[in-house]
């Protein structure tokens, strides 16, 4: 569910110019002025930052618990 939402939000995002690190400095900056288009495309972007994040945490805590199942496997081997 998190993987579809963040592909949309970079469909989204993509429209407008792409996803852009120096964007997002510039505008919380303030040196973009406050245009609806730039205010809704910075959030897009915070958004779509969280759930890449969320994501990442998530496919790191499924590594660790496979891990730990293999693990498992192997010591009731021994």
């Amino acid at each position: 569910m998190l993987e579809a939402k963040a592909n949309l939000l970079r469909r989204s995002t993509n429209l407008k110019g792409g996803y852009s690190d120096e964007f997002l400095e510039k505008f919380e900056k303030g040196e973009l002025g406050d245009d609806q288009d730039f205010l809704e495309w910075w959030g897009l972007l915070r958004n779509l930052k969280k759930l890449e994040e969320n994501i990442g945490k998530i496919k790191t805590i499924k590594a660790k618990v496979k891990l730990e199942r293999c693990l498992s496997k192997l010591r009731q081997k021994s």
